[in-house]
């Protein structure tokens, strides 16, 4: 049996990648409708899932010519990404976008403790201007069109399970509550 190759081992990575900042984003939105804990645990589990999710998405628009992230996919085959980017009515160009607002994240604060972003770390996120709606679309956009390209390979799709917000928020209000 032959290896697979960079572009498929690439493709499921990245889907993998997009399908947990996709299960976070709903916990996320979960805790969100919680609104206005006091519980320092869930604070803490909030945070730390900003992180994760920051982190998944920053690994797949990675724009290095070292990475094996959706640019590498889309710069060795942009044809089904183009494609379906019509289908959608999507405009790739808000994906540079995305990625240049998401290294500008991590340069400045997430990954490194930058000298001139330590002064304060809020003006790196509101320099950046990233919003949420703005980097979840962009993560619906690669998921979508990843996922249509390894269907189309004959490939599975990791499952985001019946996994919402409103389940999130149950499984929370339980743990808060102290029934499992």
């Amino acid at each position: 049996m032959a290896a697979p190759s960079r572009y498929d081992s690439a493709l499921k990575r990245n889907l993998a990648e997009l399908q947990k900042a996709l299960l976070i984003r709903a916990t996320l939105l979960g805790i969100e409708k919680h609104r206005y804990t006091a519980k320092v645990f869930t604070r803490v589990i909030r945070d730390a899932l900003h992180n994760d999710h920051m982190s998944h998405a920053i690994k797949v628009f990675e724009q290095s010519s070292k990475a094996a992230s959706f640019w590498y996919l889309y710069r060795t085959d942009p044809g089904p990404i183009d494609k379906y980017a019509r289908q959608v009515g999507y405009d790739i160009g808000n994906l540079q976008i995305v990625a240049d607002k998401l290294k500008a994240i991590r340069n400045g604060s997430h990954f490194h403790i930058d000298r001139t972003g330590v002064l304060d770390p809020r003006v790196v996120w509101s320099g950046a201007a990233l919003t949420g709606k703005e980097l979840g679309d962009a993560i619906d956009f690669v998921w979508g069109a990843l996922s249509a390209i390894q269907i189309a390979k004959g490939g599975d799709v990791p499952s985001l399970l019946d996994y919402t917000p409103d389940v999130a928020l149950a499984a929370l209000k339980r743990v808060e509550s102290g029934d499992p």
